[in-house]
């Protein structure tokens, strides 16, 4: 009995398969043998990375008496999805008698020590006054890199604490990337989802179909992608982006792009709060009737009566604007032509938007985010800017959001109030 014990202290896969009935995959095993305090994890989606992880973590509170251990989010619900994964794992196990202090955010062992899931913030306001053995930081690089850099490193310096981050890649301006390439004292997992052996090849092909070879690439291969010369940087982006569920009310205004044979119809609303303006509802897909992604708008319509819906109607031109307004009406519905000055307006607009913080992107519309960081520019001769997409990607959501915050353009440019 006391080797059986003391091999469940010394042995964290023969304590994960006895005493959590975890039974990890090969690749899931590196990671849990791996005894680094600096440990950063880069992949794909659904290959168990947060399963694995809180493993981990129990393991490390249950062996290690009196530690503190962190798990840190940009948002309070990423932090959770950790944390309840723990809780999960400790109740259906002997660990249960071993609990003496349970809430919705913190677990309190009777060896002292204590597991407690927290949300960053933009300014890392929740995680100061701290101080941890172990940090893991869940999804990382949507995290502002002042707080890991300013806030949370310096929470493990007087107990020379450990550090795991772990998420798919999102941008090469970032502190999670940097430590990727030059961190030399780091761990490093690079995981595509294609290593779970319950992912089937043909879901993933179906994926990539879907959503595009670069957020496929993101995604699901966890691969970094290079940000040249798009208009809106992955920093703006994540400046922008806050915690919330688009949730579609009435007044809203729309902007919707009917997309063609190879690019997708998006349709996106939003409404002006206060001075901040939020995303209501944002979709894009591959349509090969105007007609029917209309009856699909009509629907939402009946449902929660749009203010104002801009139509681009320079690929198909005329016919999908006087379909949809026959639709929801003459009033509601409004065509414009994308001229290249018209596109620069267009895009200028929105990203001063993003600039002034007025703009608030939820944060987990990975597809919205990437259709707007995928939008590239260059400087024409007269001074302005011409725009494309990169290769492999969708920018039709980006038009349709900003035909949408065009819609809030008072007589000069600026933004006007809107009746709740």
């Amino acid at each position: 009995m006391n080797e059986k014990i003391e091999r469940l202290k010394n042995d964290i896969v023969f304590f994960a398969e006895k005493i959590l009935n975890f039974k990890p995959f090969p690749y899931q095993k590196q990671i849990l043998l791996d005894n680094n305090k600096r440990i950063i994890i880069c992949a794909g989606r659904q290959i168990g990375k947060t399963t694995i992880i809180a493993v981990k973590a129990i393991y490390f509170a249950v062996t290690n008496p009196r530690t503190t251990t962190l798990i840190v989010s940009a948002t309070l619900r990423q932090s959770m999805l950790m944390f309840q994964k723990i809780v999960e794992f400790v109740e259906s196990s002997i660990l249960k008698q071993s609990v003496v202090y349970k809430t919705r955010t913190q677990i309190i062992f009777s060896n002292h020590s204590k597991i407690i899931a927290l949300p960053c913030g933009r300014f890392g306001t929740t995680l100061r006054g701290h101080t941890a053995h172990l940090i893991i930081l869940d999804e990382a690089a949507f995290m502002p890199e002042e707080v890991i850099t300013n806030v949370v490193m310096p929470m493990i310096s007087t107990t020379d604490g450990a550090l795991w981050l772990l998420s798919t890649p999102w941008g090469t301006d970032h502190i999670f990337y940097k430590i990727w390439v030059s961190g030399e004292d780091w761990s490093k997992y690079h995981f595509p989802s294609s290593v779970n052996p319950l992912i089937k090849k043909e879901f993933l092909e179906e994926q990539k179909k879907l959503i595009g070879e670069e957020l496929f690439a993101i995604e699901y291969l966890a691969e970094f992608r290079e940000e040249q010369s798009s208009y809106f940087p992955m920093k703006l982006l994540r400046e922008a982006c806050e915690d919330y569920t688009p949730t579609l009310v009435e007044g809203s205004v729309a902007g919707y792009d009917p997309g063609g044979k190879e690019s997708l119809a998006a349709f996106v609303a939003v409404k002006q709060m206060g001075d901040k303006i939020y995303i209501t509802f944002a979709d894009a897909r591959h349509s090969e009737k105007y007609a029917n992604y209309n009856g699909f708008i009509f629907d939402l319509h009946k449902k929660k009566p749009f203010r104002k819906i801009l139509v681009d109607q320079t690929g198909l031109g005329a016919p999908v604007v006087e379909h949809l307004a026959e639709l929801c009406g003459k009033n509601v519905v409004e065509g414009i032509v994308l001229t290249p000055r018209v596109k620069e307006e267009l895009m200028s607009n929105l990203r001063m938007l993003l600039e002034e913080k007025r703009l608030v992107l939820p944060q987990t519309d990975f597809q919205l985010l990437n259709a707007i960081n995928c939008v590239t520019y260059e400087r024409t001769r007269a001074g302005g800017y011409t725009f494309s997409h990169r290769e492999g990607t969708h920018d039709d959501l980006a038009y349709a959001l900003a035909l949408a915050c065009y819609n809030l353009r008072g007589a000069k440019g600026t933004i006007v109030a809107i009746k709740k």
